[in-house]
C-alpha cells in the first residue's frame, strides 16, 4: 500500500491521504518526482514501463518517474525511487533541481494529476548494473539525446505524453 498526500489544484496539501490506486481512480492532485539521467556521452537513460503498471503500459518514459509518499520530501522520494526502481544510489549533491511541472494525464480511465518535481542527474550508468523493478520497469536503454529529442517529436505515441516537461529539459540541457 502506497499512501500519497492529496493536494489541492494549487499544490497545497489538504491534510488527507489516499492510496495510489484511489488517487489515480479519483483524479486527485498529488506530487511526483521525475529524474532525468544523462551520461557523459550525452545519452539519456530511458525506461519502458511494465505491462503491469496502471498508467501508460509499455510506453517509453524518462529515466525515472515516481510518487512522493505521504509526508515525504521530494528529494527523499527521488533518492528512494532511484534505488528501488533502478538500483542507483546517489549522493544528495548529485541531484540538480530543474523545477516543477503541473501535469494532468489520462489513460484508460485512470487520471494522473501531478505536480512533478524534476531533477537532473549527470551520471555514467551501465545498463547491466541496473536491476529493474519488474513490476514497474520492463526495459531500460541509453539513447543519444539528439535521437531521443527527434523521436519525441516524430513518434510521440511511443512515449508517455510529457511534452511540457520534455521541452523544459531540452531547454535546460541546451543552456
Amino acid at each position: 500500500m502506497e499512501l500519497l498526500d492529496v493536494l489541492d489544484r494549487n499544490g497545497i496539501a489538504t491534510g488527507r491521504t489516499k492510496e495510489r490506486e484511489e488517487i489515480h481512480r479519483d483524479g486527485d492532485w498529488h506530487r511526483a518526482v521525475h529524474v532525468w539521467i544523462v551520461n557523459n556521452k550525452n545519452e539519456v537513460l530511458i525506461q519502458k514501463r511494465s505491462s503491469e503498471i496502471d498508467l501508460f503500459k509499455n510506453f517509453w518514459d524518462i529515466s525515472l518517474a515516481g510518487h512522493v509518499r505521504a509526508g515525504e520530501r521530494s528529494e527523499d522520494a527521488a533518492w528512494r525511487e532511484l534505488n528501488e526502481e533502478l538500483n542507483i544510489v546517489v549522493r544528495n549533491s548529485e541531484l540538480e533541481s530543474i523545477g516543477m511541472v503541473k501535469s494532468w494525464l489520462e489513460d484508460k480511465g485512470n487520471h494522473d494529476n501531478q505536480f512533478c518535481d524534476i531533477y537532473f542527474l549527470r551520471k555514467d550508468v551501465e545498463l547491466r548494473e541496473i536491476k529493474k523493478q519488474g513490476k514497474e520497469v520492463a526495459e531500460t536503454a541509453l539513447m543519444p539525446l539528439h535521437e531521443f529529442k527527434k523521436l519525441i517529436y516524430e513518434d510521440p505515441e511511443r512515449f508517455v505524453p510529457r511534452m511540457e516537461e520534455y521541452e523544459k529539459m531540452f531547454d535546460f540541457l541546451a543552456s
